[in-house]
Order: C-alpha cells, then structure tokens, then sequence
C-alpha cells in the first residue's frame, strides 16, 4: 500500500499540487486522471521520487519514503517497476537486453539466472521468438508489452503506469489494459496508472481520482462516475456524445 499524505509541490511560485490525500492499495489498480496540466503526472513523479514535494509525506508500506537517506530510497525503488509513456525502450538494445537491465543495475545474479528471468517475463507478457529483435522491428504494442516486462523484471511491489496505451489502437489497447490487469491480481501488486483513456477506466479501474488544479477533485470507483454530480467530473469524462449517452443510459 502506498500512502500519500498532505502532498504539495511548486514550481516558480505556482502551486501545481494542493495538500493531495490518496491510498493506493495492493492488488487493485487505481488510476489517476485529469486535464493535462492538472498535475497528475507531478503526483506520479513525487510518489516515485522524481520530484521532492515541498509539503508532506509519502508511505510505501508504512515506510517514510520522502524524507528517507539515499541508501533507504534506493531499496524502496527497488520495488518499484515504471511503464513510461511511449514505452521508453533502448533503442540500440535488443528486447531481452532492455528487460535485463535493471537485473544488471540491480542484482548479483549470475547470466544464467538473469536469462531465466527474462524468458519468464517475456512469456509472462506473452512475447515469443522476440528476444534478439530491436525495438523498431516490433510493433508498438510489442514495445509495450516489452516495456512491462522489463518492469516486472524485479518482481516489484508496486508497479507504476504513464499512459499505457498511449499512441496504440482500441484492440491492442484492451491487451494491455488486461495484461495490466492480470499482473496486478496475480501478483498482489499495488499499481497505479496516470490515463486519459476513458475506455481503459471503465474497463480495470478499482480506483479512480481526478485531480483538478492540482488537487483531489473527486475519487471514487468506476461505477461511480456515472451517478457523481461533480460538474468538472462530468465535463471530463463524458466530454465525448458517446460516454454522454452512456451517463444519460445508466442514470
């Protein structure tokens, strides 16, 4: 479980996080929404240590992680496996050679050990006869695919997403969104995701907060939406004629 305590950052005096409260809870994926510009990548960023907030605390399992020594800090990322936006792969690298990095970054494992691994993972993710191919000659939903399994390569606690399903098609999408899924439950895995697909949110969302102006706007879960009054909510979600009919439907 990570908590996210009374959180607050600036940048040149202008105040992009406001006192944010959440829990993100193991097992479920709780998914972070928002206007670009909201500061939902910021929140991300200050959860994984990218960013110091300037107010508050943050907790990975009752562990303070924001105040914590360097040598503290790095055994919590230890636990923490990133899925970037565009999938963020070395492009000179083959695909087992991205996924077994953070096993040479990280461990004292022995080559035959970290092969094992990688195989693992890449089968986890359902990529076969892929290994010594470079990015470029997959598709993007293979890039992605690559990418979660470099970030389940340590076995993480707690696995953070940044637009997943950024630049891929409705049905590649859905396979991320389920592999996503299945990770988390399979492995008990605390997993938050920051999105703009609406379609991801009501397909594996447990856990949803809109951040607006850079604060906590609202949190609930996906079918939850459909009955929130919350105006900017709704101005958000069901900007589309199509999620209009849904709300219009539900109610």
């Amino acid at each position: 479980m990570i908590e996210v305590k009374n959180i607050s950052k600036s940048f040149n005096d202008q105040k992009v996080l406001k006192n944010i409260d959440v829990i993100f809870e193991p097992g479920k994926i709780s998914m972070v929404i928002g206007k670009s510009g909201s500061g939902k990548t910021v929140l991300l960023k200050s959860v994984i240590g990218l960013h110091m907030p300037d107010e508050g605390e943050i907790f990975f399992d009752r562990r303070e992680f924001t105040k914590a020594k360097i040598k503290f800090k790095r055994e919590i990322r230890q636990e923490i496996g990133m899925v970037f936006q565009g999938g963020a792969l070395f492009t000179s690298s083959t695909v087992e050679d991205n996924i077994r990095f953070p096993l040479d970054l990280f461990t004292k494992m022995t080559k035959a050990e970290k092969q094992k691994r990688v195989d693992f993972c890449l089968e986890r993710v359902n990529i076969k006869d892929a290994h010594k191919l470079f990015p470029a000659e997959i598709s993007g939903g293979m890039q992605k695919r690559v990418s979660i399994a470099r970030a389940i390569v340590l076995n993480p606690k707690y696995l953070f997403c940044d637009e997943p399903n950024s630049g891929l098609d409705p049905q590649t999408a859905i396979l991320i969104d389920r592999l996503i899924r299945e990770i988390t439950i399979e492995y008990n895995t605390t997993t938050v995701v920051n999105t703009h697909d609406m379609n991801s949110v009501m397909e594996i969302a447990d856990n949803i907060y809109f951040i607006h102006k850079g604060e906590n706007w609202w949190n609930g879960g996906r079918d939850d939406i459909f009955y929130s009054d919350n105006v900017e909510l709704n101005e958000f979600v069901f900007a589309s004629e199509l999620y209009k009919k849904i709300k219009i439907a539900v109610k």
